[in-house]
């Protein structure tokens, strides 16, 4: 074999210098993914996976990719924060399944991790998503929440290179049929001193900086477990960058928030986000603040925003979600809904540079 890793150039635009390239590097991913986890169902299209995959103001992405030869066999990416560096470094690394133990996924974790602690990244993360199996001897993470099979390559991979399990997440699944079954008697009406609120695509002005508050509380009130979590700031202008990167790239964004009648406060919101065509849509971040939980606003919010994309893109087939297994509340929710379980994505972490961490914290 003779192998070559180098950095990929992200493209303006794919019909673009470099357009072809990552058209190639996009396919790779979705080959990955489908072949862990069973299904082609979670494929995304190159022109939303460049949307996601490019650098913005407040994160640096660059990506790496291993040939042999010519042909593309691997990749892997980093991504930084610049404005909140003490969050570390999250890695993630792909390599077609024929070409696997001969080296190169660990060629491609070693440049990742050194492009990373080369810009002082005190901790390393990375997401892996793992087939569901159950039997045979087990992984835990130190919350007891979920477990992995130790037999697993991703599992054996990363321990190998001195990861330690910290979180295990539920990737779950709802079909369209039951997407179209109309509101289940678990969502009873809106107590008086709440309003559910909806719209499709940028958020509207009087609502931008109270999004941001929303998102801001997000980064630290989702359950990390063990994982280094740090607050991200959320202004209005990274709310409107957003907005405008998942409308270029011929995406839609579904909000449903619920406002609290007497403050006028935004107490809880939730964003799917789904292409014209696709069979497919993402449920995304869902909030509740703390002052307002325990009156069932996460069920409320959740089955309008699905009532929400029936009626807009009534081609949809399903909705895809992502819940850290010690989320409890968010996976009645989604049970109660009838999300069923697909596959896990388990989050792994390794400190490096203590010292820096130490001066951050």
């Amino acid at each position: 074999m003779s192998l070559t890793i180098d950095e990929l150039a992200m493209p303006d635009a794919l019909d673009g210098p470099g357009g072809h390239a990552f058209a190639e590097y996009a396919a790779l991913c979705n080959d990955v993914e489908s072949h862990t986890l069973g299904t082609d169902l979670l494929v995304m299209g190159p022109q939303e996976m460049l949307s996601e995959y490019v650098s913005t103001p407040t994160r640096v992405r660059r990506h790496l990719v291993a040939r042999d030869g010519a042909a593309l066999i691997g990749r892997a990416m980093i991504t930084t924060r610049p404005l909140t560096p003490e969050a570390g470094a999250h890695l993630m690394v792909d390599v077609l399944p024929i070409h696997r133990r001969r080296g190169v996924g660990t060629a491609l974790l070693a440049a990742a991790e050194a492009a990373a602690t080369d810009v002082g990244a005190p901790v390393l993360k990375v997401a892996v998503a793992h087939s569901v199996r159950d039997g045979g001897e087990r992984v835990e993470p130190p919350t007891g929440f979920g477990d992995l099979p130790a037999d697993d390559p991703g599992v054996r991979f990363l321990q190998a290179h001195g990861y330690a399990l910290e979180q295990v997440s539920r990737i779950s699944l709802l079909a369209a049929d039951r997407l179209r079954a109309g509101r289940s008697p678990e969502a009873p009406d809106l107590e008086d001193d709440y309003g559910l609120l909806a719209w499709a695509g940028p958020t509207p002005d009087e609502w931008v900086d109270q999004l941001a508050a929303l998102r801001t509380r997000m980064s630290t009130d989702a359950p990390s477990a063990g994982m280094v979590a740090v607050v991200d700031p959320w202004d209005g202008d990274r709310v409107r960058e957003h907005d405008d990167r998942i409308a270029s790239s011929g995406r839609t964004v579904l909000t449903t928030v619920a406002r609290h009648a007497s403050s006028g406060v935004l107490a809880g919101f939730t964003e799917i986000v789904v292409s014209a065509g696709d069979a497919v849509a993402v449920q995304e971040d869902t909030l509740v603040v703390s002052d307002h939980r325990g009156r069932r606003l996460g069920m409320r919010l959740k089955r309008a925003n699905a009532d929400q994309l029936v009626a807009a893109f009534p081609a949809v087939e399903a909705v895809v979600t992502w819940n850290a297994e010690e989320n409890r509340p968010m996976l009645d929710v989604n049970e109660q809904l009838g999300f069923r379980e697909v596959g896990r994505e388990a989050g792994w972490q390794k400190h490096v540079h203590r010292d820096v961490a130490a001066r951050n914290g």
